[in-house]
């Protein structure tokens, strides 16, 4: 079964990029674009995971 298209898909490419260039990325995009739930797994099909592990953070207003 494919996954829903989500607006962030179209720059994953992108922020695989960014991340080689430079270890930091801040990421913003609104509530529902997938920021969540395709970055991480983005970011180990390109083989970015150190043994693994993959490190990011979500900061939520207070």
């Amino acid at each position: 079964m494919a996954l829903a298209a989500l607006p962030i898909d179209d720059v994953l490419p992108a922020v695989v990029d960014a991340l080689r260039r430079d270890s930091n990325l801040v990421l913003q995009a609104p509530t529902g674009a997938g920021k969540t739930t395709r970055v991480a797994p983005a970011l180990l099909a390109a083989g970015m995971a150190n043994d693994g592990d993959l490190i990011l953070v979500e900061p939520r207003r207070l």
